[in-house]
């Protein structure tokens, strides 16, 4: 969102506390060998989540709040964090930076009720007249809605059933699928929030809509990257959700600049 003045002194401290924490958090897991208390594959997943999150999150972020180019490019990154550390809270082994990434997950929820809560909603003006490109990003939003939910509940089911565990939860060892939760309580929720909210022409679908995709755009690098490091035979599958995702983004992008009013 271009040329919106941006007043919320809370949100502004609140992140610069996230970038430095973040700062820390990325470089002691990229240099720190003993940090990650995991298996090797998840060592390897957790680092290339630091390098991603580094090169391209951080930077992001830092820039759209110093120049405020965009604050919902700003907010992106800030959920960003929030989904990203959830894993790192409650997906890794306890280690020296537990209370470093408890931090960053908490502290990105207060922020973005901070952001939320002062976001100049009332400058996005939708027409109540629904486009060809609302039906695109919806449909998307759904496909990888559904597409999540199948194959979570498929798994799931095969337990009850079957008793046979889903592979995420033998290959990382971990009690219950952090993936299956976080997905479905963090993106799965969210896609389809926005999606009624866009169908019945509630600014606040876009919001969440572009929110949610840009993040999910950053976190299919992240999981490209990884997967180039542990498992190549996914790479394909994130590239192809990570495009998904971008073209759904780059059109409500389009539709967002034909309703924000700057003045």
């Amino acid at each position: 969102m271009k040329h919106v003045k941006h007043d919320n002194k809370m949100t502004i401290i609140l992140t610069s506390i996230l970038i430095t924490l973040t700062f820390i958090a990325t470089l002691g897991g990229i240099f720190m060998n003993d940090l990650y208390q995991d298996n090797a594959q998840f060592i390897q997943v957790w680092k290339s989540n630091d390098l991603i999150t580094l090169f391209i999150a951080l930077p992001v972020l830092i820039g759209s709040m110093l120049y405020t180019f965009s604050l919902l490019i700003w907010y992106s990154m800030i959920w960003f964090l929030c989904y990203n550390y959830a894993f790192y809270v409650f997906g890794a082994s306890f280690n020296a930076f537990y209370l470093i990434h408890l931090s960053i997950y908490t502290l990105s929820i207060l922020t973005m009720i901070f952001a939320l809560l002062h976001f100049p909603i009332k400058n996005l003006l939708i027409s109540k007249k629904k486009s060809v490109l609302d039906f695109i990003v919806v449909g998307i939003l759904v496909f990888l809605s559904v597409g999540l939910l199948s194959i979570y509940s498929i798994q799931s089911l095969n337990f009850a059933f079957n008793g046979v565990l889903p592979a995420i939860i033998t290959n990382s060892g971990h009690v219950t699928s952090v993936v299956f939760s976080l997905d479905i309580s963090m993106v799965v929720l969210f896609f389809i929030l926005a999606s009624v909210l866009i169908l019945k022409r509630n600014s606040w679908g876009y919001v969440i809509a572009f929110i949610a995709l840009l993040k999910g755009v950053v976190y299919m690098m992240v999981l490209t990257y990884a997967s180039m490091n542990t498992n190549p035979a996914e790479v394909p599958i994130w590239v192809f959700l990570g495009f998904l995702t971008l073209v759904s983004l780059v059109f409500l992008s389009v539709q967002l600049k034909k309703v924000i009013q700057t003045t």
